[in-house]
């Protein structure tokens, strides 16, 4: 599978992604070897198949991944950080699952583009959920099953290192002495890395049998010769390209630079993690978001689609932040959109991402209609979608509003410009770049929101669930 031979020609159809990824292709291979069509994955006559019966059974198989992982995953999750961190609103609950199913960024990319982030991401999300529901071994050996799936879940990699790290040492017995408690908490972690290590020889067990097959595989996986970044990317080594040709910098100075520069920009939100006198499953989900952003914005070899690791969070923080998160995952899809324009997928793009912006608007029309106001179409009609401290804030959440709607009306325009107008004959990627650095700004200030979300705002301050509260402990003990 990882090997170049007469039988498998890496340049055509070999595989980069982990093993996971490996045994579900076999799957599906079987299945239309035995079942469906075994012309499909006949081994070298059907290298270049592109019938649409073919077409059609592997989209379908990423249906099935929808059907049967995905959608259930994210459901649940939502529908878990509904339960735990939010208030009882009737509103955003069903407004939360709406936009996170209809999420078009996925959509796009696996059902059009033809992938299958939908199961790692699924893992992921199923990851979550076992942590905020305190089921860390499970939720550690899902995230195993995530990163195994496809090593770009390394971007939520250091949230969970941190936040079962501290879960190693708190919730302790409070009667033992501190000596008691630390190796009580040492034994936990010995038993969490047991259980990771385990998931990892049990995914790997085919390649440990030889250092130089593991040797492969990981130079498969971490192919480091691609260079920075691919294609227009909107991250931050592609805007500052323009000015500084970072493609002339050798590929290891800039792999290197890379990781410094990442490691900076996200450790702090993993160390509050780590740190924090509060430790809630709400700071988890936000460290998610930050970390995932900072990877993508300055990590090396960075893939436009990667930009649906930091959706992913933030998809699950509907519940919480219905304007902002919606917001980024809007920008999310746009970001994508010369990718989505190269697979004849812009007319989806729009048509999806209108019906996602128009769910958030029906929102505030039906809140509206049930305290017998008339409908308002002005720019302060999203406010109350701002978490509670900002919307009381009338100054600041009418100007989080106007910016999202700047925001939509500068999208539009770059829309307009890349599918109608022709770019001049010496700056042939334009329009692309343009779109990429629009998306990187907004990223770079998705990154800082979150950041302060994380670290400023008072898990105390808000009504949630996630831990119990000292009335209630008190009861308790009575």
């Amino acid at each position: 599978w990882y090997r170049n031979t007469s039988d498998n020609d890496l340049l055509y159809w070999g595989l980069d992604y982990p093993p996971l990824t490996a045994y579900h292709s076999y799957l599906v291979g079987l299945w239309a070897h035995r079942w469906y069509n075994e012309s499909f994955v006949a081994l070298h006559t059907s290298r270049g198949i592109s019938t649409d019966e073919h077409k059609q059974f592997m989209r379908n198989t990423v249906l099935l991944v929808d059907a049967v992982l995905y959608l259930p995953s994210i459901l649940y999750a939502t529908y878990t950080v509904l339960k735990r961190m939010a208030k009882p609103n009737t509103e955003v609950q069903w407004l939360s699952v709406a936009l996170a199913v209809l999420f078009p960024g996925q959509i796009l990319i696996d059902n059009g583009h033809f992938q299958y982030n939908n199961a790692s991401l699924a893992f992921c999300a199923l990851a979550v959920v076992a942590i905020v529901n305190r089921r860390t071994l499970v939720g550690a050996a899902l995230f195993c099953f995530a990163l195994n799936y496809k090593q770009m879940e390394l971007y939520h990699a250091l949230p969970f290192f941190f936040y079962l790290l501290r879960d190693c040492f708190t919730g302790l017995d409070i009667s033992a002495t501190l000596g008691q408690r630390f190796f009580m908490g040492v034994r936990k972690l010995t038993v969490l890395g047991a259980t990771v290590l385990l998931t990892f020889i049990i995914i790997w067990l085919p390649w440990l049998g030889s250092v130089d097959a593991v040797g492969q595989l990981v130079h498969r996986i971490f192919p480091v010769a691609r260079g920075v970044f691919e294609d227009k990317v909107s991250n931050v080594w592609c805007v500052v390209n323009v000015f500084v040709k970072l493609r002339n910098v050798p590929n290891t100075t800039m792999a290197i630079v890379c990781l410094v520069c990442t490691l900076l920009a996200v450790l702090p939100s993993g160390l509050h993690l780590l740190l924090q006198k509060n430790h809630t499953p709400r700071s988890f989900l936000y460290s998610l978001v930050v970390t995932a952003l900072g990877f993508f914005l300055f990590s090396f070899q960075v893939h436009e689609k990667s930009i649906l690791l930091a959706a992913l969070p933030a998809t699950l923080l509907l519940p919480l932040e219905p304007l902002v998160s919606c917001w980024f995952l809007q920008l999310a899809t746009f970001s994508m959109l010369p990718l989505l324009h190269k697979d004849g997928l812009s007319g989806a793009f729009v048509g999806l991402s209108l019906i996602s912006l128009t769910l958030l608007r029906t929102a505030r029309e039906t809140k509206s209609s049930n305290k017998n106001h008339n409908p308002s179409y002005d720019v302060l009609h999203l406010r109350g979608l701002l978490p509670d401290g900002f919307a009381n804030q009338s100054t600041f959440g009418s100007v989080v509003v106007t910016l999202f709607y700047l925001s939509l009306l500068g999208q539009v325009l770059l829309l307009v410009a890349f599918l109608c107008l022709a770019p001049p004959a010496h700056l042939p990627f334009l329009y692309p770049l343009l779109i990429s650095a629009y998306s990187c700004g907004h990223f770079v200030l998705f990154y800082l929101y979150f950041n302060y979300r994380q670290f400023c705002s008072s898990d105390q301050a808000s009504v949630t669930n996630d831990q119990p509260s000292k009335i209630s402990l008190k009861k308790k003990v009575k």
